[in-house]
């Protein structure tokens, strides 16, 4: 379900929508290939990213829309990938089957990127595909070890808080606002990102509540140095603390 909370609620609308009609395969649907729980959060996050700052920036034009797909479909083919079970007893075709439907959803962000005219985005876009592998590799080699604070953080950044960092950048360059700007919105969307990745993890709230100040003082900054129409922004942010609030539990996320 869509966050009615948002301004921009009919264009999130319609990209979850056209989500869900690229992902929707004859004779199956999306969900019968593989078991991928997707909260509300994975749902809405980057997307909204996107489209906050395309509002926020001044850009309503359909393209943003089109962005905010394409990174949808890198997180959910990152999240299928994970899906794939190192289990021996598993046929082999079964046990691959999740790395084919996650290189699909790679095939149609790209496929997304040439319909829009957007190629020029595919280089940072195939760069932090790699810093999000590099996370689950990193996360991989740790997993018998108990990793500290600066440790995980150090992975989350990766897995996480690139894509959205690059959501927001790549939202703020096709809206055409300086250099500066569209260094602050990266900064915002990792932050953002950040938050949401430790509190995922189980992480102090105070943690949690330190990365989402750092993202507040970021709006500020914007604020006081620009003319944009943070509204959208502040929605995001809104949202997401009243998300990031409580303790994580799997069962009601984004619920």
């Amino acid at each position: 379900m869509v966050p009615v909370e948002f301004s921009f609620f009919e264009k999130l609308n319609a990209v979850q929508a056209h989500m869900r009609q690229e992902i929707n395969f004859k004779p199956v649907g999306f969900e019968e290939l593989v078991q991928l729980d997707m909260d509300e959060l994975d749902q809405t996050v980057h997307p909204a990213i996107v489209l906050a700052v395309s509002r926020a920036c001044g850009d309503q034009g359909p393209k943003s829309e089109a962005l905010a797909s394409i990174v949808q479909f890198i997180f959910m083919a990152n999240r299928v990938h994970k899906l794939m079970k190192d289990d021996q007893e598993l046929a082999e075709e079964l046990r691959q089957f999740p790395v084919l439907v996650g290189d699909l959803l790679y095939g149609k962000f790209f496929l997304e990127l040439c319909r829009v005219k957007l190629l020029q985005f595919l280089d940072p876009l195939a760069q932090v595909i790699g810093l999000k592998s590099q996370g689950g590799i990193s996360r991989w080699i740790a997993r018998e070890k108990r990793l500290g604070r600066d440790e995980l953080l150090q992975i989350i950044e990766l897995e996480n808080a690139s894509l959205t960092a690059l959501a927001a950048r790549l939202s703020a360059e096709l809206a055409g606002v300086s250099i500066p700007v569209q260094r602050q919105m990266e900064a915002f969307g990792w932050e953002i990102g950040l938050a949401w990745g430790a509190w995922r993890e189980r992480m102090e709230i105070t943690v949690v509540q330190s990365i989402l100040q750092r993202a507040n003082a970021i709006l500020l900054e914007i604020s006081a140095g620009s003319q944009l129409q943070l509204h959208p922004l502040i929605e995001v942010y809104q949202y997401l603390s009243n998300k990031l609030s409580t303790e994580y539990n799997p069962q009601v996320a984004g619920s």
